[in-house]
């Protein structure tokens, strides 16, 4: 095989790779994300589900991890995370974790904070707090 064949087999597999990172990235993530909104979800109190992750960690990620929950219990708290999307915990002031939520979108939350919220997300599992991505408010 010449150089000549070489360069252009190595040419041609660059821009095969290189199509297929930005196909990827550019058009297939956000064609095809999740819409948690739309599907069916499990309903439960932030408590029910802080409490089974603190107990067994395997079987809450069994039943919830990846899978579209309604939580619902107290708004402890609105903020900001660093990709400035709006966060809520959602729990009790005294437990030690609660339910952190990542919102969908960055439309005002009407409720306030120490009232009853229900939010409808996605469960990635457990760091101190159980984490819901993707949410809306129901």
């Amino acid at each position: 095989m010449s150089t000549k064949n070489k360069i252009i087999i190595a040419i041609a597999l660059i821009a095969a790779i290189s199509f297929s990172v930005y196909y990827y990235i550019f058009i297939y993530s956000s064609n095809n994300h999740r819409q948690v909104q739309s599907e069916t979800a499990i309903a439960i109190t932030s408590d029910s589900l802080v409490s089974k992750y603190q107990a067994d960690e395997k079987l809450a990620n069994s039943l919830y991890l990846n899978k579209a929950v309604a939580v619902t219990g107290n708004l402890l708290s609105i903020d900001k995370n660093q990709e400035g999307k709006t966060t809520l915990v959602i729990g009790h002031s005294d437990s030690f974790s609660n339910v952190s939520v990542t919102m969908s979108s960055d439309a005002p939350i009407s409720q306030k904070v120490g009232t009853p919220i229900t939010i409808k997300g996605l469960c990635t599992g457990t760091l101190s707090d159980v984490v819901i991505t993707d949410g809306v408010v129901e």
